[in-house]
């Protein structure tokens, strides 16, 4: 999808329907969808950035996009990310690169991976069992401990060039039942009624049996999100060198004309300067002078 203009008219419009129903309420703590905004090409890591769409709620994300340009070099450490892709298959981004440090590291000390690991390498490595086996769980926290505290060297420097999105967020409640009833659970109906889960509720829903109570706890199975550009134009971030080989050459010609007067119109002032002594001292030599009685 191109977007023409800016707004939430001229972005796009999701709903999610999270089925509470099947969440495993023993290992969790509430509901609702992680949404991650990026750049495309780079792998999406959910659990270090992002935001949460909560449940019963619509949220408006406005975007404004940042392109960051650094020179690198000289200049400073950056890295183009050539090797992180063809090593890996993905864009090179400083998350990705700690976490790939830390895979690594823990594969290299303990043999095994963590369940979480992204899918980069074509590699049977095994996962790490932290929950039966005390040998890799120590060993897991270990290592994880020597490289959150520093002592693993992870040569990760920022990307050279790079697009960063900002956002703003809101939201309101919603839906309202009316819609829920007219629009919603008519629709959830028609694409999942064969399913156990929505049998009963469907049924009871084209008898018009369905309490208050109820279509408020069907309600928090929705979120609904827009996202949407606030400006098509963007910002750029770009750093250029405070101080280039021309402007050390000027420098250095100011320093010397201020202290020594090194300059080409004093070098043709002095030449002058020898050439009219030169000249006044011949002529005073040529020159007679006789007494007249």
């Amino acid at each position: 999808m191109k977007a023409v203009g800016s707004g939430p008219q001229n972005g796009v419009h999701l709903v999610f329907n999270v089925e509470t129903h099947e969440y495993f309420e023993k290992v969790t703590s509430g509901y609702g969808v992680r949404m991650v905004i990026h750049e495309q090409g780079r792998i999406v890591l959910p659990e270090t950035e992002g935001l949460t769409l909560s449940t019963h709620q619509e949220t408006n994300i406005g975007l404004r996009l940042t392109k960051v340009e650094r020179l690198g070099g000289k200049y400073g450490s950056c890295s183009d990310g050539r090797s992180f892709l063809d090593k890996y298959h993905w864009n090179y981004t400083v998350q990705l690169c700690y976490i790939v440090c830390q895979i690594e590291h823990l594969e290299t000390d303990c043999g095994c991976v963590p369940v979480s690991t992204p899918d980069l390498y074509e590699t049977n490595w095994s996962v790490c069992d932290t929950f039966s086996n005390k040998v890799q769980k120590e060993c897991v926290k270990r290592t994880m401990l020597i490289v959150l505290n520093g002592q693993v060297e992870c040569d990760c420097p920022p990307r050279c060039q790079e697009q960063v999105y900002t956002y703003t967020s809101s939201g309101r409640q919603w839906p309202h039942a009316n819609f829920l009833r007219d629009v919603l659970i008519d629709e959830v109906c028609d694409r999942n009624y064969e399913k156990p889960f929505y049998e009963d509720v469907c049924f009871r829903f084209k008898n018009y049996n369905l309490t208050e109570t109820e279509l408020t706890n069907i309600s928090h199975n929705f979120a609904a999100v827009n996202v949407y550009f606030e400006d098509l134009n963007y910002e750029l971030l770009e750093e250029k060198p405070m101080y280039n080989p021309v402007r050390f050459l000027s420098d250095i010609g100011g320093t010397m004309g201020l202290f020594t007067g090194a300059s080409l119109l004093t070098y043709f002032e002095i030449l002058h300067v020898f050439v009219a002594i030169g000249i006044f001292c011949c002529s005073k030599r040529r020159t007679a002078v006789h007494n007249i009685d």
